[in-house]
């Protein structure tokens, strides 16, 4: 078993024993963000009341109703960022110059526009790609040739009537960029701003659930380092109130003895 199955079977079962519990107001999402924001004082978002509902749509009763809901739920890249690449092709990372990454020849044709450095072709690209991705805003369009940024695949999405709590199982090694073609992008940040937009008016955050202190502050540091990187299309004071939303990290160890957790579901 790899890393990441690893990781993602540690989340479905520490999950599965808490979503079984049937509580109708799950103190325990409020406490996992509690205990998730003490180890990063620069997250400033207060967890959602304990008695608020996981809601029965998003949270079902049944065990393997979850995948895709609960667990490994796709989530939409953000439009700013998509409208940002279409902006600004020449900050892109073209791999390949014969087929722009593109398997159809139509894509083909619109991206070797975009990436062919004259202005006019690029500017009627441009253009068509903003006007594919405002008709298609709600689902973005998977493997269209303006999606220079896909779906991701969250690990564990709890939502309720006032929040959205994305949880990622982090293992010992750094998670791949969000993007080949943006590879500053680092696939945490990315999620942040997905978890807002999949909120709209309710309260977001995101935590990872890490092996150890030092797994989870090794984490930290590396979030520190690409925020900026990860936000160019953010003005200076949206990315930073963007980024308390990260909330922190907790221990498999530490969820295990503050919630009652049946030891065998970390290991």
């Amino acid at each position: 078993m790899n890393n990441g199955d690893r990781e993602m079977t540690r989340v479905r079962r520490v999950f599965d024993t808490l979503l079984d519990r049937g509580e109708k107001a799950p103190a325990w999402v409020a406490g996992l963000w509690e205990r998730a924001a003490l180890t990063r004082p620069d997250a400033d978002v207060p967890p959602p009341p304990e008695a608020t509902a996981l809601l029965a749509s998003e949270a079902p009763a049944a065990r393997d109703a979850r995948e895709g809901t609960v667990y490994q739920r796709a989530v939409a890249p953000p439009a700013a960022f998509l409208r940002w690449l279409l902006d600004n092709p020449q900050l892109m990372e073209l791999a390949d110059p014969a087929t722009f990454g593109a398997k159809g020849a139509d894509s083909r044709r619109w991206r070797g526009k975009l990436f062919s450095g004259e202005a006019d072709l690029a500017s009627d690209a441009r253009d068509e790609g903003l006007r594919q991705l405002g008709k298609r805003l709600a689902q973005r369009g998977r493997k269209k040739w303006w999606a220079f940024e896909g779906f991701s695949r969250v690990d564990c999405c709890l939502i309720s009537e006032t929040a959205v709590l994305f949880v990622e199982g982090q293992g010992t090694e750094p998670a791949p960029p969000s993007t080949v073609w943006f590879p500053q992008r680092s696939r945490l940040w990315r999620n942040v701003e997905a978890a807002q937009e999949l909120a709209g008016d309710k309260q977001f955050g995101v935590m990872l659930a890490v092996e150890s202190e030092s797994d989870g502050a090794a984490a930290l540091a590396r979030a520190a380092d690409t925020l900026a990187g990860s936000f160019p299309h953010l003005e200076g004071e949206r990315r930073a109130a963007l980024s308390t939303h990260l909330l922190g990290f907790v221990t498999w160890p530490d969820v295990v003895r503050t919630f009652d957790v049946p030891p065998d579901s970390v290991v």
